[in-house]
């Protein structure tokens, strides 16, 4: 080793002022202890060095690479290395460099020693023959044993302790005669003792402790022998043979000259192997919370006393000498437990302090309950005082019980620790202490402490290490915090709440400035500056509108906090900051929210009110206008009186709905399920705004059927049908000054949009509003194309599909109020978990929707049935092979969506009858035999039926069947016009002779009023579940007055039970979103080619 090399790499990294306080150190003698280890060339030096005269020492530990010639570890337990270690690694302190000092002295010594060890060992063997030569001496003597026995006598006239003696090797005998036995000692003459034993002083001898007993009994004898004189008529001899009497007063002497043995001892007639214990008593006490009282009580089995004043005490098999202090106050808690049981003390502090004050000395084994432990706690109050030094955050822990406080750091090791609690007695020096007629006297200052300190080591750690979570760690005197800013901001947000629930927080002015922005922090403010808007106003603290891109970036991203520019922070956990620039976020639309303000509708005053956000401060105002939404049975609009119709409640609940609306600038959508009557209350409303301007867009084979209601119910109503040649549609479009509404198609609205760019209405109104579910088509663009200062979506089926569907005729009635198409596929399409009582509480007073069963409680009940029908084995053999060549072609999976979808029509045209696609099939179908017996059963009975099927190809063929069959029926599909739809109906429902109407699904689902049926026959399903309720709903809606059976054929085992099943899904989901159930809607949406294909397997 290169020991001048080892100590450089230490000293080059010192100052000269510390290597000479390292070597004052170091001269002083303060370096006790140098220990040292070598691996692999790599040395750890070990110090201890003395705290000047303070009792505790200082550790150094130094790890040296020789290899590297690097020093790679420093270690000290001072306060100085503890706080500046952390900003810097191998920090040298004084004691480390007084180590290395003695660490070098002591090298240097032990390099010369290994010079004069040759000249040592000659001497060495001289010394070991003289220490042989004493040994043989010592092994010439026999040393003797020495066993007590200790009986307890007590009788009327003596109450003390016999005391025999045993003496001996291996074998233990009797001394029969004491006085012999010492005299022979004194005299060093042998004393016979029996037959195996006779003792020798100049050969036999004694163990130290065996000595004194020795010593106590001639003590005995020759008290016997020269103050008795040996008197045989005295009432007791102190001295008797073999046996020596111990009186009460002596028998504490006795035993501590014994204390280190085992003795027999007799009490009560029992005989114990017995050890003589100079300790205190190891009792316990139990201290429980009982209402108003402390309740004291111990174990059952009781110290037993030796003598009068309790100076010794039989526990548990053992004798035990305790301590003065512990005899003076265990006494009378004895006396009481031993008489009671328990002890009661009142339950208050200061008792509780006296109380401990005594118990703890008594014992160190108190056991409290819960609600001791709560009580104790509530005394302590912790107080965390935290301020900067510099740029450095601190924190002073104190811990005040009433004007008494210690520092958690400072004071810790200066106080006097026990486990739970540690106190000290009070200051009583004369006067007596009394606790419940327990009386204590002679405490001592001296012995006993003048302070009391209570101390609840378990909250004292808690306390630590909760500071610690924070990133707070103990330095000199005090707690330094190490963390980041992400450390910061969880001290600012729940640091401070934490502690503030374990005690009392006091900032410094220096940190009361650093904010933590939260809802105090929120402005918000609305105010209406017209009929139709609001403006909104609002800040978070005084951050600079500038930062709030920024803000909303680290929002989007799920941040904990934003930090602002002035080194303050926003709290992005705090449930109304999310609320608030959730809310700001939806309200702004684009985001752009760097103005001071910004205006929104006033159709946003319902959502924003429904969010009962604390922060929001002007409700009254936004409870008006949501009140005028949602009363909509408040009678204020009275029904026009010119109405040719007695309108049920629920539809005059209906008008009212579109006229607060409308006088507010809003739209809405008639949701009612069909049947109901959406083109009456329509008709009502437009009637009661006789005077405006009005636009119908319907489905084309329904202009005409509105032509009818409005000259029906409303003939004062001037109506204009815009369709037909473009000369008539022109004239109409012209002289729209002379008609309150006018009527046209969808179809013809999107060739005559252009015509309409200079035009507005009061209102425009859809049918069938499910027309411009999509959003990219033309129709649906021609429709929001049109100038309104209102807009009234009438659908049974506002969502078919998905979604999107719902968006797109809100983005009519209200043209961003559910947000951008884009914006609202992100926020509840593809997060629809998360936000869907959002789109809830946004659409509820916008949509009206009834059902039938809950408004028309005489309409009659609707039977469905669903018949399964097993294919002819020649249709079914067709079937099987054709879905195998599908799936053959399928495994490639490069087939398009629609190539698929032409291959589930062949399919289902399967199921209906193969002679669809297969030129001259004879094989039969068993869906036509079902369906014409059906119908025949029905004719018998004098039903009137409805059969709908998608397939048109399908129709014909039933109508072949039945005019075989004679049966008269009525036909209608997309071929028959507006006009001849309306006479086909009216001529079905007069005519008691027709009894079958054969109807295209998608031509006469919807528009049609045919309350004189009471069968509904679908031959085929299909995807849609609300086109078929449509078409059923032709027969049952107001009117009717007989039961409606409807009956769906199904092919059992074919793909028509898998569009069943999708059907019911969809049916269900459907149903729950107009019901306001949101939550499964992420599961509609239009099939797509996986889903296709899984209807193949």
């Amino acid at each position: 080793m290169n020991l001048r090399q080892l100590v450089d790499i230490v000293f080059i990294k010192c100052s000269k002022s510390l290597k000479m306080e390292g070597n004052k150190i170091y001269k002083n003698g303060l370096v006790s202890d140098v220990k040292s280890k070598r691996i692999n060339n790599i040395y750890n030096i070990y110090g201890k060095v003395k705290n000047g005269n303070k009792s505790n020492d200082y550790y150094t530990h130094i790890r040296i690479n020789m290899p590297k010639g690097i020093l790679e570890k420093t270690k000290c337990s001072c306060d100085d290395f503890i706080e500046n270690s952390v900003y810097k690694e191998e920090f040298l302190c004084p004691h480390i460099i007084a180590t290395i000092y003695k660490f070098y002295d002591l090298a240097i010594k032990s390099l010369k020693d290994k010079a004069n060890k040759k000249e040592e060992k000659s001497e060495t063997m001289v010394g070991n023959i003289i220490l042989n030569e004493i040994t043989k001496y010592k092994n010439l003597k026999e040393k003797l044993n020495i066993s007590i026995k200790l009986d307890h006598i007590n009788n009327n006239s003596l109450d003390c302790y016999e005391a025999q003696f045993k003496i001996g090797k291996n074998n233990m005998y009797s001394i029969n005669s004491l006085e012999d036995f010492i005299y022979g000692r004194i005299q060093e003459s042998k004393v016979f003792i029996n037959n195996e034993l006779v003792y020798n002083p100049k050969i036999h001898y004694f163990s130290q402790e065996d000595e004194k007993v020795i010593k106590f009994i001639e003590e005995y004898v020759l008290i016997n022998k020269e103050i008795f004189k040996g008197d045989i008529n005295l009432p007791f001899q102190i001295v008797n043979g073999g046996k020596i009497m111990i009186l009460l007063g002596t028998l504490e002497r006795f035993l501590e000259i014994i204390q280190h043995k085992t003795i027999k001892f007799k009490y009560e007639y029992i005989d114990y192997n017995t050890k003589i214990i100079h300790k205190d008593l190891p009792i316990s006490f139990t201290l429980k919370d009982k209402e108003e009282n402390f309740i004291l009580t111990t174990k059952k089995q009781f110290p037993i006393p030796l003598t009068s004043k309790g100076e010794v005490y039989f526990y548990d098999n053992n004798i035990y000498i305790p301590s003065k202090i512990q005899r003076q106050l265990y006494k009378p808690f004895y006396k009481h437990l031993k008489k009671q049981k328990k002890i009661l003390f009142s339950k208050d502090a200061k008792t509780f302090q006296e109380l401990i004050v005594i118990l703890n000395k008594i014992s160190k084994a108190i056991t409290f309950d819960e609600g001791v432990k709560n009580f104790v706690s509530t005394l302590i109050i912790p107080k965390f005082y935290f301020y900067k030094e510099l740029e450095q955050i601190c924190c002073q822990a104190k811990l005040y019980y009433g004007q008494e406080y210690f520092e958690l750091i400072k004071d810790a090791e200066n106080k006097n620790l026990s486990n739970l609690i540690k106190i000290n007695l009070p200051p009583s020096i004369e006067e007596e202490l009394y606790i419940n007629n327990i009386k204590c006297e002679d405490f001592r200052e001296k012995d006993l402490g003048d302070k009391v300190i209570i101390r609840d080591l378990e909250k004292e750690e808690r306390i630590v290490k909760e500071l610690g979570k924070f990133r707070f760690i103990k330095g000199k005197n005090r707690f330094l915090f190490i963390g980041d800013e992400n450390d910061l901001y969880n001290f600012l947000s729940k640091g401070l709440k934490r502690l503030r629930n374990i005690g009392e927080v006091i900032l410094s002015d220096s940190l009361k400035s650093l904010n933590l922005y939260g809802l105090t922090s929120i402005e918000f403010h609305i105010t209406e500056i017209s009929e139709e808007w609001l403006n909104l106003s609002y800040n978070i603290g005084n951050v600079s509108k500038r930062e709030f891109k920024n803000i909303f970036k680290a929002f989007k991203h799920n941040k904990n906090f934003y930090k602002t520019k002035d080194n303050n922070f926003i709290d992005l956990e705090d449930n109304e900051v999310k609320s608030f620039l959730s809310l700001l976020e939806d309200l702004s639309f684009n985001g752009d929210v760097s103005g001071d303000s910004f205006r929104i509708h006033k159709n946003r005053a319902y959502y924003i009110e429904s969010r009962g956000s604390s922060f929001i401060k002007e409700k009254d105002l936004l409870q008006n206008i949501s009140s005028r939404i949602t009363n909509i049975n408040d009678g204020y609009y009275e029904v026009p009186k010119k109405l040719n119709a007695t309108l049920r409640e629920y539809q005059i609940a209906g008008y009212r709905w579109m006229k607060i609306l409308s006088n507010m600038k809003f739209g809405g959508i008639l949701a009612d399920e069909m049947g109901l009557g959406k083109t009456i209350q329509t008709i009502s409303f437009l009637l009661s705004e006789k005077g405006n301007k009005s636009l119908i867009v319907t489905p084309t084979s329904l202009i005409y059927n509105w032509q009818d209601e409005f000259q029906k119910f409303a003939e004062i109503l001037k109506i204009g049908v815009i369709h037909g040649s473009k000369e008539e549609r022109m004239k109409v479009l012209d002289g729209r000054e002379k008609y309150d509404v006018l009527l046209t198609t969808y179809g013809t609205l999107k060739n005559d949009i252009q015509l309409y760019k200079d035009i507005t209405f009061d209102y425009c109104i859809i049918d069938e509003g499910q027309n411009i579910k999509n959003p990219l088509a033309q129709s649906t663009d021609s429709v929001k194309r049109i100038n309104s200062k209102v807009r009234f979506a009438l659908t049974g089926t506002p969502i078919e599909n998905n979604l999107m569907e719902l968006w797109s005729i809100f983005d009519f009635i209200m043209p961003g109020y559910l947000y951008s198409e884009e914006r609202f596929q992100e926020k509840f399409i593809d997060e629809v978990e998360a936000n869907i009582d959002e789109l809830k509480t946004l659409i509820r007073p916008f949509i009206l929707r009834r059902e039938k069963k809950d408004v028309l409680k005489d309409l009659p009940h609707k039977i469905e049935k669903k018949f399964l029908v097993e294919m002819t084995t020649n249709q079914e053999k067709i079937y099987k092979a054709y879905m195998k060549s599908i799936k053959e072609k399928l495994k490639n999976n490069k087939e398009d969506k629609i190539t698929i979808f032409s291959y589930l029509t062949r399919l289902r045209q399967l199921c209906l009858d193969p002679s669809l696609i297969i030129d001259e099939y004879k094989g039969g179908s068993s869906k036509l035999r079902i369906a014409m017996e059906l119908v025949q059963e029905g004719v018998d009975e004098g039903k009137k039926i409805l059969l709908f099927s998608q397939f048109i190809s399908v129709l014909k063929n039933i109508s072949k069947l039945l005019e075989k069959e004679g049966i008269e029926y009525f036909y209608l599909d997309g071929s028959t016009n507006a006009s001849e739809r309306i006479k086909l109906v009216n001529e079905f429902n007069k005519n008691s002779h027709v009894k079958v109407f054969l109807i295209s699904l998608k031509a006469g689902g919807t528009g049609l009023n045919l309350t004189s049926a009471n069968l509904v026959i679908h031959f085929d399903p299909w995807w849609n579940p609300a086109i078929e309720d449509q078409a059923t709903d032709r027969a049952h809606r107001i009117g009717q007055k007989n039961l409606v059976q409807v009956i769906k054929l199904v092919c059992k085992g074919t793909i028509e039970e898998k569009i069943i099943m999708l059907q019911e899904d969809k049916k269900e989901l459907i149903n729950n979103v107009m019901n306001s159930d949101l939550k499964n809607a992420h599961l509609i949406n239009t099939l797509s080619k996986e889903e296709i294909l899984d209807l193949l397997t």
